[in-house]
């Protein structure tokens, strides 16, 4: 068997064969894919709140984890806000009131599974500008 396998392997392309012992259990999660603050700039309008929103296009969820950071950096103490959100969520609202004019937030979204595993997660940094 493990000649068929070595044999199979060297006749197809680099990374075209996989195999696992864990009789198909997967604990990989593909991250969320985000839809908005997506750019480098935000800009508010007055006391409009900011929306956060991705695709949520993978059933068979328990659901998402949002964070929101000031800065670029993820560290536990630049951390804002964080939310644990629902599986049929796709979106949520914050009140502008937490984002100051001028200073640059990072907001990043893990999927979570039923089993407790966790995707990689995405996220994007962006500059508030705030106008009257």
């Amino acid at each position: 068997m493990i000649i068929m396998i070595l044999c199979s392997s060297a006749a197809s392309p680099a990374g075209a064969v996989s195999f696992t012992l864990d009789a198909g259990i997967s604990d990989s999660l593909p991250e969320p894919r985000l839809r908005y603050p997506i750019y480098d700039t935000v800009t508010l309008t007055g006391n409009n709140p900011l929306e956060f929103k991705w695709w949520n296009d993978i059933i068979g969820i328990r659901g998402f984890t949002l964070k929101i950071y000031k800065g670029y950096n993820m560290y536990a103490a630049n951390l804002i806000h964080k939310e644990n959100l629902p599986a049929d969520a796709s979106s949520l609202k914050i009140d502008s009131a937490l984002l100051e004019d001028g200073k640059v937030y990072t907001w990043s979204l893990i999927r979570i599974s039923y089993a407790g595993y966790k995707s990689d997660k995405s996220f994007n940094s962006f500059k508030i500008i705030k106008k009257q």
